[in-house]
């Protein structure tokens, strides 16, 4: 008994049993310490994925096109997979579903595309793309305390519309966008820009009284000016990504309002007189085929000379909203002119005019026979027109107000232009709402009492003479159906 009492009263060797005792505990602490560097280096990786899972995914929202034999979310979700897989991810048998499947917890080795997200603070809508990544870490030195561990990332992206563009040049050399007569151009809430890879690509040459007030332009090539205009415009990209066309895509997508396609009546609205010259006399006129393109049977001013398909020289003619198809030119090259008098929309189901439940007009120059697509001519007279805020009928986009087809326009030479080339004039009372698109022709632009939330002009080339003023805001233009070019951008938000 003596021996167990004295064994149980001696400490010799207490410390090193505390020591043992510590160094167990401290060695999993260490462990975990050095296991988390790499569970934070694994997160790291996962979170490039990620990121760049989003960005794939958002550009592919951006194209808008599936590939034909899947839906659009399945061609996201790929391309979302393709991009993490590129950047070090390692799927387990992941298969993307055909629908977007709103999951914000995905087992290891998987992946979570949403579009729209599903936990997004920043973003809601489909322009968004959110990807969730998920791994299942087996620890090592930290097993003892922690069997596993799983390794989230997560990122959004989003496609922004940068900039709406009240004026696009598609020339592709040259001056596509020309400033001249010392003119002071208002670019209100929209810019410019002209896809020409020339140094010139916008050209100011009124010496020092030319002003440009807009948010911004763009140019592929760059611009120049003679003398010092006053150039008044916070952002200035030049070298740039061409601005793209918004009636280039099929199906439609962000920023693109898609192809244009029309078939042509069978028969003229007036069988017997095709063509609509003025007669002064107050007149509605009804949606539909005017004109004759084809040898001798251009339309006639009535004194033996040619007249545009739609002519208008005095008094006020009324057209009633639909969808108008000009046939040929006149001798100058001209399907549409406003040259004095009053050219004003009417109201679907009154008037006279059809209850067709269409809210503005849509006038397209084109020739049936040829390449006689004649241009718009507004000289002189008021013209107040604006487009439909949705699609008039199949193959016509809501927002276009003037289209030249550019497969019958006429593009032969005529002095420093083409025979088929455009001239506006908003003079005083003149309202213009829509889209102008002439994109093988040129426009001439001036006047400066266009008091339209939104007029977008679309063409070859774009020369403003005088003092000029387009407006265009994103939010101003999309109130009325416009799908506008615009520049795009697409980033991380989260």
């Amino acid at each position: 008994m003596q021996i167990i009492r004295c064994f149980a009263h001696d400490q010799r060797g207490a410390v090193a049993v505390i020591v043992a005792i510590a160094a167990t505990a401290l060695l999993g602490f260490t462990a975990l310490g050095v296991e988390a560097g790499l569970w934070y280096a694994i997160k790291r990786q996962d979170q490039s994925a990620a990121d760049a899972a989003a960005l794939a995914g958002a550009y592919e929202r951006a194209a808008g096109q599936s590939d034909g034999q899947s839906s659009l979310y399945a061609d996201i979700c790929a391309k979302a997979q393709n991009a993490a897989a590129a950047n070090g991810f390692a799927f387990s048998s992941f298969t993307c579903p055909t629908a977007s499947p709103a999951c914000t917890d995905p087992s290891s080795g998987q992946m979570c595309a949403n579009n729209p997200p599903v936990a997004s603070t920043t973003c809601t809508d489909d322009k968004c793309v959110e990807v969730v990544l998920a791994k299942q870490q087996q620890t090592l030195l930290a097993q003892l305390f922690l069997p596993s561990v799983t390794i989230g990332a997560r990122a959004v992206a989003k496609v922004n519309l940068a900039g709406l563009t009240c004026d696009l040049a598609l020339g592709k050399t040259g001056n596509d966008i020309s400033v001249q007569g010392s003119a002071t151009i208002n670019l209100t809430g929209c810019g410019m820009a002209a896809n020409s890879s020339s140094g010139s690509a916008i050209s100011f040459g009124g010496g020092n009284n030319d002003i440009l007030n807009a948010s911004w332009f763009q140019a592929v090539g760059n611009y120049s000016s003679s003398g010092s205009p006053q150039i008044n415009v916070p952002t200035r990209l030049t070298d740039a990504a061409p601005v793209t066309d918004p009636y280039s895509c099929n199906p439609p997508q962000i920023g693109c309002a898609g192809k244009i396609t029309f078939t042509w009546p069978g028969t003229p609205v007036n069988a017997s007189s095709p063509c609509y010259p003025w007669t002064g006399a107050p007149t509605t006129l009804q949606p539909g085929l005017y004109g004759k393109s084809s040898g001798s049977k251009k339309c006639s001013d009535g004194s033996g000379s040619s007249s545009a398909p739609m002519e208008f020289k005095s008094g006020t003619t009324t057209l009633c909203p639909g969808v108008y198809y000009l046939d040929g030119e006149d001798n100058k090259g001209d399907a549409f002119l406003a040259d004095g008098g009053t050219v004003t929309m009417g109201t679907a189901g009154s008037g006279g005019c059809p209850a067709n439940g269409i809210n503005g007009v849509t006038i397209i120059a084109s020739s049936q026979s040829g390449t006689k697509g004649g241009g718009f001519q507004m000289q002189s007279g008021t013209v107040n027109l604006s487009a439909p805020t949705t699609s008039p009928v199949s193959g016509i986009p809501s927002g276009l107000l003037f289209y030249q087809d550019p497969l019958h326009a006429d593009t032969s030479k005529s002095g420093g232009g083409l025979t088929g080339d455009s001239l506006v004039t908003a003079n005083a009372g003149s309202y213009l709402q829509g889209t102008m698109y002439t994109p093988v022709t040129n426009v001439k632009f001036t006047g400066n009492s266009n008091t339209s939330p939104c007029f977008l002009v679309i063409s070859l080339t774009m020369t403003y003479i005088g003092n000029s003023t387009m407006n265009g805001t994103q939010a101003a233009c999309s109130a009325v159906g416009v799908t506008g070019p615009t520049t795009l951008n697409i980033a991380l938000t989260e």
